[in-house]
């Protein structure tokens, strides 16, 4: 299973951010353990739904703040979020469509695991050094 364990190398520095970040492994890993067990079509498709519903939820909250302190990066990092959310779109009407499971499995493991600690590590880290050379705190 495609477990992401959360340490101080995920941190960003911004605590609303970081807070999120924490939630959404954990209902990503919630996935991971509901598909390695093969629960059922119906709780799956919940957890792959709250899953979506929280990334919105997160990525939304991330555009928010990066377009208010004028984040040069904003562009580009919502186009990483939008591809995100069309591949777990995607993800989700396969298999809603096929019940594909192993497909769902093999994506979970060799693709959103590493894009979620990449993203956080890469993308996201960028934008809490960004913040902190500005001295703009986020509060929420």
């Amino acid at each position: 299973m495609a477990e992401v364990i959360w340490d101080n190398s995920l941190l960003i520095g911004v605590g609303l951010i970081d807070d999120q970040h924490k939630i959404w492994i954990d209902k990503f890993n919630k996935l991971a353990s509901a598909v390695e067990c093969r629960q059922g079509p119906y709780q799956i498709s919940q957890t792959l739904s709250f899953l979506i519903d929280y990334t919105d939820l997160h990525f939304s909250t991330e555009e928010k703040h990066m377009a208010a302190s004028s984040y040069h990066g904003l562009a580009a990092h919502k186009k990483k979020h939008d591809d995100l959310k069309d591949t777990l779109n995607e993800l989700v009407r396969d298999y809603n469509e096929e019940g594909a499971y192993n497909a769902l499995a093999d994506h979970i493991n060799n693709f959103l695991a590493k894009w979620l600690i990449d993203h956080i590590k890469q993308t996201d880290q960028k934008f809490g050094a960004f913040l902190r050379e500005k001295k703009i705190e986020i509060k929420e």
